[in-house]
Protein backbone atom coordinates (compact mmCIF):
# COMPACT_ATOMS: atom_id res chain seq x y z
CA UNK A 1 0.00 0.00 0.00
CA UNK A 2 1.27 3.49 -0.83
CA UNK A 3 0.14 6.78 1.01
CA UNK A 4 -1.85 6.41 4.23
CA UNK A 5 -4.55 9.27 5.20
CA UNK A 6 -6.73 8.84 8.01
CA UNK A 7 -9.88 10.60 8.46
CA UNK A 8 -10.74 11.10 12.50
CA UNK A 9 -14.63 10.28 12.76
CA UNK A 10 -15.99 12.67 15.88
CA UNK A 11 -19.24 11.02 16.33
CA UNK A 12 -21.87 9.89 18.74
CA UNK A 13 -22.46 6.42 19.06
CA UNK A 14 -24.62 4.51 16.71
CA UNK A 15 -24.43 7.03 14.17
CA UNK A 16 -24.60 5.23 10.97
CA UNK A 17 -22.86 7.79 8.49
CA UNK A 18 -19.53 6.60 9.42
CA UNK A 19 -19.91 3.41 8.05
CA UNK A 20 -21.43 4.88 4.93
CA UNK A 21 -18.39 7.13 4.76
CA UNK A 22 -16.01 4.82 5.09
CA UNK A 23 -17.38 2.34 2.28
CA UNK A 24 -18.12 5.75 0.03
CA UNK A 25 -14.50 6.62 0.57
CA UNK A 26 -13.17 3.16 -0.52
CA UNK A 27 -15.70 3.04 -3.78
CA UNK A 28 -14.54 6.70 -5.17
CA UNK A 29 -10.85 5.72 -4.90
CA UNK A 30 -11.35 2.41 -6.42
CA UNK A 31 -13.46 4.26 -9.15
CA UNK A 32 -10.71 6.59 -9.98
CA UNK A 33 -8.21 3.66 -10.14
CA UNK A 34 -5.88 4.72 -6.92
CA UNK A 35 -7.18 1.61 -4.53
CA UNK A 36 -3.69 0.34 -5.11
CA UNK A 37 -1.95 3.04 -4.10
CA UNK A 38 -3.97 5.09 -1.79
CA UNK A 39 -5.34 4.37 1.80
CA UNK A 40 -8.10 6.65 3.26
CA UNK A 41 -9.15 5.07 6.77
CA UNK A 42 -11.95 5.54 8.77
CA UNK A 43 -10.87 6.22 12.54
CA UNK A 44 -12.20 7.82 16.08
CA UNK A 45 -8.27 8.82 16.58
CA UNK A 46 -6.00 10.56 14.40
CA UNK A 47 -3.01 8.83 13.24
CA UNK A 48 0.56 10.26 14.07
CA UNK A 49 2.91 10.74 10.93
CA UNK A 50 -0.03 10.58 8.48
CA UNK A 51 -1.94 13.33 6.76
CA UNK A 52 -5.52 13.52 8.83
CA UNK A 53 -8.71 15.56 8.20
CA UNK A 54 -11.38 15.36 10.95
CA UNK A 55 -15.45 15.07 10.30
CA UNK A 56 -17.51 15.79 12.95
CA UNK A 57 -21.04 14.03 11.96
CA UNK A 58 -22.89 16.27 13.50
CA UNK A 59 -26.92 15.86 15.30
CA UNK A 60 -28.54 16.97 18.11
CA UNK A 61 -27.04 14.26 20.60
CA UNK A 62 -23.71 14.94 19.07
CA UNK A 63 -23.57 18.67 19.99
CA UNK A 64 -24.29 18.20 23.64
CA UNK A 65 -21.37 14.93 23.80
CA UNK A 66 -19.02 15.60 26.30
CA UNK A 67 -16.68 13.06 24.34
CA UNK A 68 -17.51 14.59 21.10
CA UNK A 69 -16.53 18.26 21.97
CA UNK A 70 -12.91 17.42 23.69
CA UNK A 71 -12.24 15.37 19.97
CA UNK A 72 -13.38 18.65 18.32
CA UNK A 73 -11.21 20.80 20.55
CA UNK A 74 -8.40 18.53 20.41
CA UNK A 75 -8.52 18.19 16.54
CA UNK A 76 -8.08 21.86 16.04
CA UNK A 77 -5.56 22.85 19.02
CA UNK A 78 -3.28 20.28 16.44
CA UNK A 79 -4.43 22.04 13.52
CA UNK A 80 -6.28 19.57 12.33
CA UNK A 81 -9.03 20.40 9.91
CA UNK A 82 -12.54 19.64 10.81
CA UNK A 83 -15.24 19.39 8.58
CA UNK A 84 -18.67 19.38 9.84
CA UNK A 85 -21.46 17.34 8.16
CA UNK A 86 -25.27 17.94 9.24
CA UNK A 87 -28.77 16.31 8.21
CA UNK A 88 -29.77 20.40 7.66
CA UNK A 89 -27.54 23.62 7.29
CA UNK A 90 -30.25 25.36 8.11
CA UNK A 91 -30.08 23.85 11.96
CA UNK A 92 -26.83 24.00 11.72
CA UNK A 93 -26.18 25.34 15.00
CA UNK A 94 -28.24 22.45 16.58
CA UNK A 95 -26.07 20.10 15.20
CA UNK A 96 -22.50 21.45 16.19
CA UNK A 97 -20.83 22.09 19.34
CA UNK A 98 -19.76 26.12 19.92
CA UNK A 99 -16.48 25.54 18.83
CA UNK A 100 -17.54 24.56 15.07
CA UNK A 101 -19.96 27.36 14.42
CA UNK A 102 -17.83 29.63 12.98
CA UNK A 103 -16.44 26.97 10.51
CA UNK A 104 -18.37 25.95 7.33
CA UNK A 105 -20.28 22.77 7.32
CA UNK A 106 -21.75 20.19 4.44
CA UNK A 107 -25.04 19.13 4.28
CA UNK A 108 -25.93 15.19 4.52
CA UNK A 109 -29.76 14.88 4.01
CA UNK A 110 -29.76 11.29 2.58
CA UNK A 111 -28.06 8.21 1.62
CA UNK A 112 -26.68 9.82 -2.04
CA UNK A 113 -24.58 12.51 0.44
CA UNK A 114 -21.69 10.08 1.41
CA UNK A 115 -20.40 10.30 -2.06
CA UNK A 116 -20.05 13.73 -2.48
CA UNK A 117 -18.70 14.12 1.18
CA UNK A 118 -16.11 11.45 0.33
CA UNK A 119 -14.90 13.88 -2.96
CA UNK A 120 -14.68 16.45 -0.83
CA UNK A 121 -12.33 14.61 1.62
CA UNK A 122 -10.33 13.54 -0.98
CA UNK A 123 -9.89 17.14 -2.42
CA UNK A 124 -8.70 18.41 0.73
CA UNK A 125 -6.00 15.72 0.96
CA UNK A 126 -5.14 16.97 -2.47
CA UNK A 127 -6.03 13.17 -3.82
CA UNK A 128 -8.99 14.89 -6.28
CA UNK A 129 -8.67 18.31 -7.23
CA UNK A 130 -9.40 21.04 -5.12
CA UNK A 131 -10.31 23.54 -7.58
CA UNK A 132 -13.07 21.73 -10.00
CA UNK A 133 -13.21 24.00 -13.47
CA UNK A 134 -15.74 23.14 -15.88
CA UNK A 135 -15.85 24.36 -19.05
CA UNK A 136 -19.92 24.37 -20.41
CA UNK A 137 -20.23 23.89 -24.21
CA UNK A 138 -23.19 24.91 -26.41
CA UNK A 139 -25.43 26.02 -29.24
CA UNK A 140 -26.76 29.56 -28.39
CA UNK A 141 -29.67 29.52 -30.46
CA UNK A 142 -31.15 26.26 -28.41
CA UNK A 143 -28.49 25.97 -25.82
CA UNK A 144 -27.48 29.42 -24.05
CA UNK A 145 -30.25 29.67 -21.34
CA UNK A 146 -29.57 25.95 -19.95
CA UNK A 147 -26.11 26.59 -20.14
CA UNK A 148 -26.72 29.70 -17.94
CA UNK A 149 -28.83 28.03 -15.88
CA UNK A 150 -26.30 24.98 -15.22
CA UNK A 151 -23.57 27.53 -14.93
CA UNK A 152 -25.58 29.66 -11.53
CA UNK A 153 -26.41 26.14 -10.61
CA UNK A 154 -22.28 24.63 -10.72
CA UNK A 155 -21.39 27.91 -9.26
CA UNK A 156 -23.42 27.41 -6.21
CA UNK A 157 -21.99 24.02 -5.59
CA UNK A 158 -17.82 24.18 -5.58
CA UNK A 159 -17.78 24.58 -9.19
CA UNK A 160 -16.17 27.26 -11.66
CA UNK A 161 -17.53 27.39 -14.34
CA UNK A 162 -17.01 28.81 -18.11
CA UNK A 163 -19.43 29.75 -20.20
CA UNK A 164 -18.37 32.53 -23.30
CA UNK A 165 -21.21 34.76 -22.72
CA UNK A 166 -20.37 36.13 -19.15
CA UNK A 167 -16.30 35.16 -19.12
CA UNK A 168 -14.74 36.87 -21.94
CA UNK A 169 -15.01 40.57 -22.23
CA UNK A 170 -16.26 42.32 -25.65
CA UNK A 171 -13.08 43.07 -27.92
CA UNK A 172 -11.12 39.98 -26.86
CA UNK A 173 -10.44 37.67 -29.48
CA UNK A 174 -12.61 35.16 -28.86
CA UNK A 175 -11.02 31.71 -30.26
CA UNK A 176 -7.83 32.42 -28.64
CA UNK A 177 -9.44 33.12 -25.39
CA UNK A 178 -11.48 29.68 -25.49
CA UNK A 179 -8.20 27.85 -26.22
CA UNK A 180 -6.74 29.72 -22.91
CA UNK A 181 -9.48 28.56 -21.08
CA UNK A 182 -10.00 25.16 -22.22
CA UNK A 183 -6.45 24.59 -21.68
CA UNK A 184 -7.01 26.21 -17.72
CA UNK A 185 -10.32 24.10 -16.94
CA UNK A 186 -9.40 20.46 -18.15
CA UNK A 187 -13.10 19.63 -18.05
CA UNK A 188 -15.79 20.09 -20.85
CA UNK A 189 -19.40 19.68 -19.90
CA UNK A 190 -21.05 19.39 -23.73
CA UNK A 191 -24.82 20.39 -24.04
CA UNK A 192 -25.89 18.35 -26.86
CA UNK A 193 -29.31 19.99 -27.57
CA UNK A 194 -31.00 19.27 -30.85
CA UNK A 195 -29.03 21.96 -32.65
CA UNK A 196 -25.77 21.27 -31.21
CA UNK A 197 -24.21 19.23 -34.19
CA UNK A 198 -24.67 22.48 -36.67
CA UNK A 199 -21.82 24.88 -34.76
CA UNK A 200 -18.16 24.76 -35.14
CA UNK A 201 -17.26 26.43 -31.89
CA UNK A 202 -18.87 23.00 -30.19
CA UNK A 203 -16.47 20.91 -32.48
CA UNK A 204 -13.79 22.84 -32.20
CA UNK A 205 -14.02 22.60 -27.95
CA UNK A 206 -14.63 18.83 -28.00
CA UNK A 207 -12.17 17.96 -30.50
CA UNK A 208 -9.52 20.00 -28.55
CA UNK A 209 -10.76 18.33 -25.01
CA UNK A 210 -10.07 15.01 -26.92
CA UNK A 211 -6.90 15.48 -28.40
CA UNK A 212 -5.56 17.31 -24.84
CA UNK A 213 -6.80 14.51 -22.51
CA UNK A 214 -9.16 16.44 -21.24
CA UNK A 215 -12.49 15.37 -19.09
CA UNK A 216 -15.57 15.47 -21.36
CA UNK A 217 -19.33 14.85 -19.96
CA UNK A 218 -21.95 15.00 -22.49
CA UNK A 219 -25.92 15.88 -21.50
CA UNK A 220 -28.51 14.88 -24.54
CA UNK A 221 -31.48 16.29 -25.10
CA UNK A 222 -34.48 13.90 -25.63
CA UNK A 223 -35.19 13.23 -29.28
CA UNK A 224 -33.76 11.87 -32.81
CA UNK A 225 -30.99 14.09 -33.89
CA UNK A 226 -27.15 13.90 -35.10
CA UNK A 227 -24.79 13.77 -32.49
CA UNK A 228 -22.34 16.32 -32.08
CA UNK A 229 -19.34 15.29 -35.08
CA UNK A 230 -16.34 13.12 -33.24
CA UNK A 231 -18.39 11.74 -30.48
CA UNK A 232 -19.27 8.52 -32.34
CA UNK A 233 -19.72 5.68 -29.18
CA UNK A 234 -18.78 8.07 -26.41
CA UNK A 235 -20.84 7.70 -23.36
CA UNK A 236 -23.53 9.91 -22.40
CA UNK A 237 -25.95 11.57 -19.67
CA UNK A 238 -29.45 10.65 -21.72
CA UNK A 239 -32.44 13.08 -20.58
CA UNK A 240 -35.68 12.60 -21.04
CA UNK A 241 -38.73 14.90 -21.53
CA UNK A 242 -39.65 15.31 -17.85
CA UNK A 243 -35.97 16.71 -16.94
CA UNK A 244 -36.84 19.84 -19.26
CA UNK A 245 -38.81 22.73 -18.80
CA UNK A 246 -39.63 25.45 -20.39
CA UNK A 247 -38.00 29.26 -20.00
CA UNK A 248 -38.80 32.23 -21.91
CA UNK A 249 -39.24 29.82 -24.91
CA UNK A 250 -36.10 27.87 -23.95
CA UNK A 251 -35.45 24.76 -22.76
CA UNK A 252 -33.39 24.41 -19.29
CA UNK A 253 -33.09 21.55 -17.39
CA UNK A 254 -35.51 21.54 -13.78
CA UNK A 255 -33.85 21.02 -10.25
CA UNK A 256 -33.89 17.33 -10.22
CA UNK A 257 -32.13 16.89 -13.48
CA UNK A 258 -29.10 19.43 -12.41
CA UNK A 259 -29.07 17.50 -9.27
CA UNK A 260 -28.20 14.01 -11.69
CA UNK A 261 -26.39 15.96 -13.66
CA UNK A 262 -24.33 17.34 -10.91
CA UNK A 263 -23.73 13.52 -9.59
CA UNK A 264 -22.56 12.49 -13.07
CA UNK A 265 -20.21 15.40 -13.48
CA UNK A 266 -18.57 15.85 -9.78
CA UNK A 267 -17.97 11.62 -10.69
CA UNK A 268 -16.71 12.35 -14.25
CA UNK A 269 -14.35 15.34 -12.78
CA UNK A 270 -12.41 13.28 -10.25
CA UNK A 271 -12.26 10.68 -12.49
CA UNK A 272 -10.44 12.32 -15.59
CA UNK A 273 -8.39 15.08 -13.43
CA UNK A 274 -6.90 11.49 -11.39
CA UNK A 275 -6.10 9.69 -15.39
CA UNK A 276 -4.70 12.95 -16.55
CA UNK A 277 -2.70 13.67 -13.42
CA UNK A 278 -1.66 9.67 -13.19
CA UNK A 279 -0.58 9.80 -17.04
CA UNK A 280 2.02 12.99 -16.19
CA UNK A 281 3.23 11.36 -13.16
CA UNK A 282 3.82 8.31 -15.24
CA UNK A 283 5.12 10.37 -18.58
CA UNK A 284 7.66 12.38 -16.07
CA UNK A 285 8.88 9.03 -14.30
CA UNK A 286 9.76 7.25 -18.16
CA UNK A 287 11.60 10.31 -19.27
CA UNK A 288 13.82 10.59 -16.25
CA UNK A 289 14.82 6.71 -15.54
CA UNK A 290 15.56 7.05 -19.78
CA UNK A 291 17.62 9.60 -18.67
CA UNK A 292 19.57 7.87 -15.75
CA UNK A 293 17.59 9.26 -13.08
CA UNK A 294 16.34 7.13 -9.78
CA UNK A 295 12.81 8.24 -9.13
CA UNK A 296 11.09 8.33 -5.69
CA UNK A 297 7.35 8.54 -5.15
CA UNK A 298 6.36 11.16 -2.13
CA UNK A 299 2.85 10.95 -2.51
CA UNK A 300 0.30 14.06 -3.57
CA UNK A 301 1.38 13.62 -6.95
CA UNK A 302 4.88 14.35 -6.48
CA UNK A 303 8.16 12.31 -7.41
CA UNK A 304 11.47 12.90 -5.98
CA UNK A 305 13.60 12.44 -9.24
CA UNK A 306 17.75 12.28 -8.28
CA UNK A 307 20.47 12.97 -11.17
CA UNK A 308 24.24 12.25 -9.27
CA UNK A 309 23.75 14.55 -6.66
CA UNK A 310 21.68 16.52 -7.56
CA UNK A 311 17.59 16.05 -6.26
CA UNK A 312 14.68 17.72 -7.62
CA UNK A 313 10.82 17.49 -6.37
CA UNK A 314 8.61 17.03 -9.17
CA UNK A 315 4.52 17.97 -8.70
CA UNK A 316 2.38 17.79 -11.72
CA UNK A 317 -1.08 19.19 -12.44
CA UNK A 318 -3.26 18.57 -14.95
CA UNK A 319 -4.15 22.22 -15.86
CA UNK A 320 -2.61 25.50 -16.36
CA UNK A 321 -0.38 25.94 -13.60
CA UNK A 322 -1.29 28.65 -11.07
CA UNK A 323 0.47 30.37 -8.44
CA UNK A 324 -0.53 28.25 -5.73
CA UNK A 325 1.10 25.36 -7.02
CA UNK A 326 4.29 26.74 -7.22
CA UNK A 327 4.16 27.97 -4.05
CA UNK A 328 3.22 24.42 -2.60
CA UNK A 329 6.22 23.17 -4.95
CA UNK A 330 8.01 25.27 -3.26
CA UNK A 331 7.32 24.30 0.66
CA UNK A 332 7.80 20.60 -0.37
CA UNK A 333 11.16 20.84 -1.36
CA UNK A 334 12.29 21.10 2.29
CA UNK A 335 11.31 17.48 3.50
CA UNK A 336 13.78 15.84 1.15
CA UNK A 337 16.24 18.91 1.34
CA UNK A 338 15.58 19.07 -2.58
CA UNK A 339 17.66 21.44 -4.46
CA UNK A 340 14.61 22.32 -6.96
CA UNK A 341 11.27 22.27 -7.97
CA UNK A 342 9.71 21.00 -11.03
CA UNK A 343 6.20 21.93 -11.76
CA UNK A 344 4.90 19.77 -14.64
CA UNK A 345 1.57 20.81 -16.30
CA UNK A 346 -0.83 19.92 -18.86
CA UNK A 347 -1.26 22.55 -21.25
CA UNK A 348 0.97 23.69 -24.81
CA UNK A 349 1.40 27.38 -24.58
CA UNK A 350 1.09 29.76 -21.36
CA UNK A 351 -0.22 33.65 -22.69
CA UNK A 352 1.73 36.37 -21.63
CA UNK A 353 -0.04 37.89 -18.54
CA UNK A 354 -0.19 34.34 -17.26
CA UNK A 355 2.94 33.53 -17.87
CA UNK A 356 4.74 37.19 -16.27
CA UNK A 357 2.40 36.47 -13.35
CA UNK A 358 4.12 32.48 -12.67
CA UNK A 359 7.50 34.47 -13.17
CA UNK A 360 7.03 37.13 -10.59
CA UNK A 361 5.67 34.35 -8.16
CA UNK A 362 8.90 32.29 -8.58
CA UNK A 363 11.02 35.17 -7.57
CA UNK A 364 14.30 33.74 -8.08
CA UNK A 365 13.96 30.46 -6.03
CA UNK A 366 14.88 27.34 -7.81
CA UNK A 367 11.31 26.37 -9.38
CA UNK A 368 10.98 25.38 -13.29
CA UNK A 369 7.95 25.26 -15.32
CA UNK A 370 7.41 22.37 -17.94
CA UNK A 371 5.13 21.85 -20.60
CA UNK A 372 3.67 18.11 -20.88
CA UNK A 373 5.15 18.03 -24.37
CA UNK A 374 8.42 19.15 -23.10
CA UNK A 375 9.06 16.36 -20.34
CA UNK A 376 11.03 13.95 -22.73
CA UNK A 377 13.71 16.65 -23.42
CA UNK A 378 13.99 17.94 -19.83
CA UNK A 379 16.32 15.34 -18.02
Amino acid sequence: MGTVYRVQAINALGDARVDELSSALSAEIEDIGLHRSVEVSVHPDALPGAPTLAVFFGSEVAACDPACHRAVEAALSDVITVLPVVQDLGRYSEFVPPGLLPINGLEWPDGTSARRVARRILEEFGIEERQRKAFISHKREDGLLAAEYLSDYLSHRGFAPFIDRFNIPAGVDLQARIADELESYAFLIVLETPRAHESDWVFDEVEYALTHLMGLHIVRWPGDFPEVPATARLPRQQLVSSDLTNVNGFDVLTPEALDRVLEEVEAAHAYSMVRRRRHLLRSVEDAAEVAGCTCTPLGDWRLLIEQGSHRDVVQVTGRLPEVHDLRELDGSRGFPAAHGGVLVHASRRIEPVRRGLLTWAVGGRPLTLVPENAIGGYW
